[in-house]
């Protein structure tokens, strides 16, 4: 059976941010290299693919999406080990990833199992608190120690796709192994091929298209934060326990009981520097109207709305430290996330 490394998001804010920290673990980065690296890509001609292949030399680059399942489920099926660090909640692609991985079990039935590491998130951690303020003896820091997907509402964000995953690592036939990872929401200016996090992105966009600095209700919620080179070494961590064989199907959390990221108070710094670049007219944060965010559904309400704080017990018991959360804290790099997306938004606009 093929060594084969087939990885989904190679190119993005996690993604990318993981291969370079893995280059710096010399004991990994030379198991790694002991597998053919498959990148799926939209376009193998692309800046971002160019610099994968300098990034990782000798990477093979497939052309596809998410939406090229049979394309996914080959490539799965080829794959010793898969990635997927492309999107958390994109089931079809996910579904055909586990059939591939079925496949290649049932291929195989001595060898050793498939494995799948899997990027999700924090949000299905949610207390669905819509915004509203909780009092703070009712939060709950839950530990990956004591992980369980029943114990957390269906309708919770990430809880659908991780089901699928690991009832699949919970069969006798034909079965694989399946690693969960839940980052906390994500910060910082990366090293990777994409350096910017997500939520400045999308919350300044927002903004700007509909001149509010708004909140899903009125923004109390708390969401556990992880600086993105501490996300790096994570999987950097996670990927050496599962390659030695001491992580099978299991739940790793990615965050700590750092300063979390208060939904209001994160509207507040961020319009602040939106309007200093005249790319914001109104910087006082106010709910968003029911017109703005009713398209996005209970799902958004959810993520955006709920608070979802998570402890690492697992990986700080083998050794993970946050170290990079501690240098710097989330509102010590908004500003200059900000920054970063308003210097990169005026110049597409020229």
């Amino acid at each position: 059976m093929s060594s084969q490394f087939f990885f989904l998001g190679a190119t993005g804010y996690i993604g990318s941010q993981f291969l370079e920290s893995a280059k710096r673990d010399a004991a990994l980065y030379a198991k790694l290299k002991e597998f053919t690296l498959v990148a799926l890509v939209r376009d193998p001609e692309s800046a971002k693919s160019k610099q994968l292949q300098e990034v990782w030399p000798g990477v093979a680059l497939v052309k596809g999406t998410l939406d090229d399942l049979s394309l996914i489920e080959e490539q799965a099926r080829n794959s010793a080990l898969t990635f997927n660090a492309a999107n958390a909640d994109h089931e079809p692609s996910i579904k055909a990833i586990v059939t591939g991985l079925q496949k290649r079990s049932a291929d195989n039935p001595s060898g050793p199992k498939p494995l799948y590491i899997h990027t999700s998130g924090l949000g299905i951690l949610s207390d669905n608190s819509r915004g509203e303020k909780v009092p703070a003896e009712r939060l709950v820091h839950h530990s990956d120690t004591t992980f369980k997907l029943e114990d957390f509402p269906a309708t919770n964000p990430h809880h659908s796709p991780d089901r699928i995953i690991h009832a699949a690592g919970a069969q006798k036939e034909n079965p694989i192994r399946a690693i969960s990872v839940y980052p906390g929401a994500v910060y910082g200016l990366g090293e990777g091929i994409t350096p910017d996090a997500l939520l400045p992105r999308v919350f300044s966009s927002l903004y700007i298209h509909t001149g509010v600095a708004g909140t899903w209700g009125p923004g109390h919620n708390a969401l556990g934060v992880i600086h993105i080179k501490d996300v790096g070494s994570a999987f950097v961590k996670i990927f050496k326990l599962a390659l030695e064989g001491k992580a099978q199907d299991d739940y790793f959390i990615t965050d700590d009981k750092a300063e979390p990221l208060v939904l209001k108070r994160f509207a507040e710094e961020v319009a602040k520097v939106l309007h200093a670049h005249d790319l914001l007219k109104d910087p006082e944060h106010k709910p968003f109207p029911e017109a703005t965010i009713n398209h996005l559904g209970e799902l958004a309400w959810s993520v955006l709305g709920g608070n979802s704080q998570g402890i690492s017990d697992r990986l700080k018991a083998e050794g993970w430290e946050p170290t990079e959360t501690a240098k710097l804290s989330l509102w010590g790099s908004l500003p200059l996330e900000v920054e970063h997306f308003a210097a990169t938004y005026k110049a597409s606009k020229t």
